[in-house]
């Protein structure tokens, strides 16, 4: 088994060429043993047609990802964009939501995704926050728990497997994470009160998945790194209970490396427990670093076989007979 598996490149629709100009990535990608791909854009039956021919050519099932927060036609020409989270929470109809975690994954499926970068169980708590807002379900950690929990079940009832996004909240940010390293001051008492309360929620439902943040918590760890290179905040995922596969938000944002190259970083980021790695700027690359840290020791081995284990098990529910 290669490290490859661990790595997720992205492959975005262009008007003007299709899926065509990332032939050599998705070369590349394959012949580094890529577990999958993230999807950005395309309609509806050129995504299938890619899906298809991706699978078609690693000769193996992959793990096909999208963010998908407000339905499959957030990304996907042809399918239902639904209403952001906070306006299906707005209802006051859980079934609602369910509902909407259950149609964005069955139309996931039928055009090849398999897994959904969704729901978002971060609180809308800040004003000024520029990345959450609306895309939380509320700012009530009881409530905003109760729609994660309804959106995993529609989501993953329907055979697609979820996200709870960003470990351990995003909510209370002033600044974005993909230009930079947001630090939350917040008291470790008050985020266990309230930012962890969906997350665990989620834990609870079975999620099988959950994304970390590129946001320092020095309440949470003193060292100032960011929850996805942070040992002790991704251990704290564990101790709470959490199995499944630990994702990292896309690492081209500006807050993934913050004094750290992208090769040290995917390095770090995989020693302190994250399985997989989404959206390097250089797939090969990444896979070549981790390699190399196994082989020098800087690494264990144990720690990339438990990573490629959580993958193995999550392509198995993810590409189950339906």
């Amino acid at each position: 088994m290669t490290a490859g598996r661990l790595v997720f490149p992205a492959l975005r629709w262009s008007d003007a060429t299709g899926f065509a100009h990332e032939e050599a990535a998705i070369a590349r990608a394959l012949a580094a043993g890529a577990g999958g791909f993230i999807l950005f854009g395309g309609p509806r039956d050129a995504v299938r047609a890619l899906t298809q021919d991706l699978v078609a050519r690693a000769g193996r099932p992959l793990l096909l990802a999208a963010d998908l927060e407000r339905g499959a036609g957030q990304q996907f020409e042809g399918c239902t964009e639904l209403p952001p989270p906070a306006a299906l929470a707005a209802l006051g109809d859980r079934a609602v939501i369910r509902a909407a975690g259950a149609l964005t994954a069955g139309e996931a499926r039928d055009v090849g995704v398999n897994w959904v970068f969704a729901p978002v169980a971060d609180l809308d708590v800040l004003p000024a926050n520029p990345i959450v807002q609306t895309r939380a379900f509320g700012a009530d950690p009881a409530a905003v728990a109760a729609a994660v929990c309804d959106w995993v079940a529609g989501c993953e009832g329907a055979g697609a497997l979820a996200c709870a996004k960003h470990y351990p909240g995003h909510g209370r940010t002033a600044v974005d994470s993909h230009d930079t390293l947001p630090v939350v001051d917040a008291p470790a008492a008050l985020l266990e009160a309230s930012d962890l309360v969906p997350f665990r929620a989620a834990i609870a439902a079975g999620v099988a998945s959950v994304m970390t943040a590129h946001v320092a918590f020095p309440a949470l760890d003193p060292s100032g790194l960011p929850a996805t290179r942070s040992p002790r905040i991704v251990g704290g995922l564990r101790a709470a209970g959490f199995d499944g596969l630990v994702v990292t938000d896309a690492l081209i944002m500006g807050g993934a490396f913050a004094g750290s190259s992208e090769r040290e970083g995917t390095v770090a980021a995989l020693a302190a427990g994250v399985d997989v790695l989404l959206y390097p700027t250089d797939p090969p690359a990444v896979v070549a670093a981790i390699e190399q840290a196994v082989a020098e020791g800087r690494l264990p081995a144990a720690r990339v076989a438990e990573a490629l284990a959580r993958y193995e098990r999550a392509l198995a529910r993810a590409t189950a007979p339906r």
